[in-house]
């Protein structure tokens, strides 16, 4: 798609989006929702918030792998350490308290899960770029919530 049409299906001028590729203007977030729709790059979203949101730098993740064989031997690789560390959580948890001696241990524990997640979101992405939408697999919270209401 030439530069033109690009902008045009964006409702951008294209020395806007000139100016948004050279990196002179920085990129709107509905800008970036509307280029995840016509480029058909889902991550996008998810990379803008983990590249330049200040908020995303700090809890977003950067999406890297677009190889389902790296994605799933990452994935089954953190399943496995986070397999590894579940006694120490039971123990942690049975108390009902995090002890300052547990403290070390516990923050080892999240990192563990955190790596967990960050393999989940990249396995989401790739099914979302690959036309696979969790939208579509998950069922929407509100409906959730409405079907629950119903039924009570």
């Amino acid at each position: 798609m030439s530069r033109e049409q690009a902008a045009f299906r964006l409702h951008i001028g294209s020395r806007t989006l000139t100016s948004y590729e050279t990196g002179q203007t920085m990129v709107p977030p509905e800008v970036v929702l509307k280029m995840a729709e016509v480029y058909e790059r889902p991550d996008l979203p998810a990379n803008y918030c983990a590249m330049m949101c200040p908020i995303g730098q700090k809890i977003a993740y950067h999406f890297e792998k677009n190889n389902i064989a790296t994605i799933v031997l990452g994935l089954l690789k953190e399943l496995e350490d986070a397999i590894n560390v579940r006694t120490r959580l039971v123990s942690i948890a049975a108390d009902g308290r995090l002890e300052k001696n547990e403290k070390g241990d516990f923050r080892q524990i999240l990192r563990e899960l955190c790596e967990l997640g960050k393999e989940i979101e990249e396995m989401r992405q790739f099914a979302a770029k690959n036309g696979i939408s969790i939208e579509d697999i998950m069922p929407n919270q509100k409906e959730k919530a409405a079907s629950q209401k119903a039924a009570s």
